[in-house]
């Protein structure tokens, strides 16, 4: 009886306090090519494949299958077997180790018996990765391919290309699975090839068996466990990686173990209380003594006590009982049955007194449940409670938070209303700058217009100017030429007393320097064969503008050489008082109403001019480089014009010229002003007196 009932209770315990895990399903392939049948073996496939088979038994994977040397059915058939037993796992594992290669950017895996005479031969002879992913794709959690095939290629040094330009790689080519939660694992980096070491198994296998089945340890760490490994054996030569995408939770190859939850006081006390119930079915002293050696201490132990007690109580009166039907029947004497029953009473009474305290104990434990059902329902209102206010308060910040953003969407409405009415005011004022400018643009262009007509007509008047001026040039050269002609008729007539070297005469040079200095415009006088000032003057402009250092006080061969080297002109255009210079020609100047042209040949403010002579309007006509009229050549009619020339000391304009550019030259000035004021003497009878007022200045 006793036996039974420690057993019954046994059994229940370990029921109550075991709880069953359900565990994930894990299948793996383990390959390894090493005696290849046509080229060179391989030391380390077979021992690295042999070494993970254990490693991943070790971790407790419901299926690891190792198959070693295996030919290309016998590798098509080890897939198409695995496919079927990953159908229901949660995780499926494919290793291989062995020869792979690269072909168009396909990787392929070669079986011990593949030949691959030709480049062709391998979509026939080999295995292609994609054949591994359609294995693994029914795995329900977790996809994961390792690759230890990086090694270098044998096949390629005596494949026949069947097509030149096809690339065979070294190594393996990067791949990107497609297959969500699927991952490939390469033991070097695409392109590079992988090193079998010094010992019976490679970096990367060793590697893989020391972090790839720690429990709970992400895989994604793991491979980083096993990359930073690899690179540490093979001195940063091997860098093993890895592809795929995995989600953001933890996946790791062996899960965790389980942490143990620290049970609570309400469930220690379901479990006491389960406890309690089933040594209570048994109903025996032996169940309530062993219930009593698990739970010495605490209220379901007292209630055992009183159970046990309550159980010996009944036990002696029933002895009592037997005893004294004992002695009735055998004849006892009275006392003997008195004694008996007055015994009987007391276990009676005690076996009542035993059910009046199981009684008040299974109150104290009604009572006791309805505290702590109270306590839950107190618990759970309190947890209600702080919800609900949670749940305020998050509706009162959502309720702020919204009427912030209303506040910040009002104001960028403001904001942006601002801003577009802005840009309308900025707008409307474009527009009017707008059409200002294109009426001050129509303004312009009719004012430019007018300008272009009245430039047109000056020009055109310029032009007959011009047209005269070279008239008057022509004229000088056809006399120059015309001397030069009697010159060379003259030394005809009287040959040389030396042989002629086809230089001019001494006498000539000045007159042909002159023509010259005329040419690139540093001469404007008439040409009489003379080296006068006028001459010597013309030389010193050509010697400022060119940057030479002629000596002007004579006119020398050397002279007459370099000025003839030049094709164009070289000293400024000086133009006439009232012109100004445009190229090589010279235009009138044209002042703007209100304006007239100043004794500096610019434009100033009208003043109030004097009155002249009828004479002298009429020479006011005469043009730049002809010659005044008579009226003009002698003095001026006008009082003001003869006093000024009087007070210069000159009694015609040509001498006040004269007086002006020796000025000009002993000071350094512009002698092309005094060929304005020249003019301007010719037009109006007065030189400037400005020019002209120290003594002596006009003298010829």
């Amino acid at each position: 009886m006793r036996f039974l009932g420690a057993t019954l209770l046994a059994v229940g315990l370990t029921g109550l306090l075991a709880s069953p895990a359900l565990a994930e399903k894990r299948v793996a392939l383990v390959l390894g090519n090493a005696n290849y049948q046509n080229v060179v073996h391989l030391t380390n496939p077979s021992t690295d494949a042999t070494l993970l088979a254990d490693t991943l038994k070790q971790a407790r994977f419901d299926v690891v299958t190792l198959r070693v040397d295996l030919k290309g059915n016998e590798m098509r058939r080890a897939l198409r077997d695995f496919g079927d037993k990953a159908r229901d796992a949660d995780v499926a594992v494919i290793y291989y180790a062995g020869h792979g290669m690269e072909v168009d950017g396909t990787n392929f895996l070669i079986p011990v018996d593949a030949v691959l005479e030709r480049d062709t031969d391998v979509y026939d002879e080999a295995i292609p990765i994609d054949r591994l992913l359609i294995a693994v794709e029914p795995a329900k959690q977790l996809r994961l391919i390792i690759l230890d095939a990086c090694r270098d290629n044998p096949f390629a040094k005596t494949m026949k290309r069947s097509i030149a330009m096809r690339a065979i790689g070294q190594g393996l080519a990067k791949v990107e699975p497609t297959s969500p939660n699927t991952m490939i694992a390469f033991a070097a980096k695409a392109g590079f090839t992988a090193f079998d070491g010094d010992g019976k198994d490679s970096p990367y296998a060793l590697a893989l068996t020391a972090h790839l089945t720690k429990p709970g340890l992400d895989i994604r760490k793991a491979f980083g466990f096993v990359r930073d490994e690899v690179l540490k054996a093979t001195n940063n030569r091997q860098e093993p990686f890895i592809y795929g995408s995995l989600g953001g939770n933890d996946v790791a190859l062996v899960p965790a173990p389980a942490p143990q939850a620290a049970p609570t006081v309400a469930d220690r006390n379901e479990a006491i209380r389960r406890d309690y119930e089933l040594a209570e079915r048994v109903g025996t002293r032996e169940a309530w003594d062993f219930f009593l050696a698990t739970y010495p201490n605490g209220f379901y132990s007292n209630l055992a006590s009183a159970q046990r007690n309550k159980l010996a109580a009944e036990e002696k009166a029933r002895a009592a009982i037997d005893e004294r039907e004992r002695l009735a029947a055998g004849g006892a004497r009275q006392a003997e049955q008195a004694n008996a029953a007055a015994q009987a009473k007391a276990a009676e009474d005690a076996r009542l007194e035993a059910e009046k305290l199981k009684a008040q104990e299974e109150a104290k434990v009604a009572q006791a449940e309805r505290a702590n059902a109270a306590a839950q329902a107190k618990a759970a209102e309190d947890a209600r409670i702080a919800a609900e206010k949670a749940k305020k308060s998050d509706n009162e910040r959502a309720a702020r938070e919204h009427a912030a953003a209303e506040k910040k969407a009002q104001e960028a409405a403001a904001q942006a209303k601002a801003a577009e009415e802005a840009r309308l005011v900025a707008e409307k004022a474009t527009q009017e700058r707008i059409a200002r400018a294109e009426a001050d643009a129509r303004a312009a262009a009719e004012k430019a217009k007018a300008a272009e007509a009245a430039r047109l007509a000056e020009e055109a008047r310029a032009a007959e100017l011009q047209k005269s001026i070279d008239a008057a040039k022509a004229a000088e050269a056809a006399r120059a030429s015309a001397v030069k002609a009697q010159d060379q008729k003259l030394a005809l007539l009287s040959p040389p007393d030396k042989p002629d070297d086809g230089r001019p005469a001494a006498d000539q040079v000045p007159r042909l320097l002159l023509t010259e200095l005329r040419r690139v415009g540093c001469f404007t006088g008439s040409i009489d064969g003379s080296w006068n000032d006028d001459a010597r003057r013309s030389l010193d402009r050509f010697n400022k503008s060119a940057g030479t250092k002629l000596d002007t006080r004579l006119a020398s061969l050397d002279a007459l050489d370099l000025v003839r080297g030049k094709g164009a002109r070289v000293c400024p255009l000086v133009c006439d008082y009232g012109y100004r210079a445009d190229g090589d020609s010279c235009v009138k100047i044209v002042c703007q109403a209100g304006f007239e042209l100043g004794e500096d040949n610019n434009c100033r403010k009208a003043t109030k001019k004097p009155l002249q002579a009828k004479g002298d309007a009429k020479g006011g006509d005469a043009k730049p480089g002809e010659a005044p009229p008579a009226a003009a050549k002698s003095a001026p009619a006008a009082p003001s014009g003869s006093g000024e020339l009087s007070r210069c000391g000159a009694t015609s304009c040509s001498g006040a010229l004269s007086g002006c550019l020796r000025k000009s030259d002993a000071i350094g000035g512009d002698p092309g002003k005094c060929q304005a004021r020249y003019q301007y003497c010719l037009q109006t009878g007065t030189f400037d007196g400005r020019f002209c007022h120290h003594t002596g200045l006009a003298r010829n």
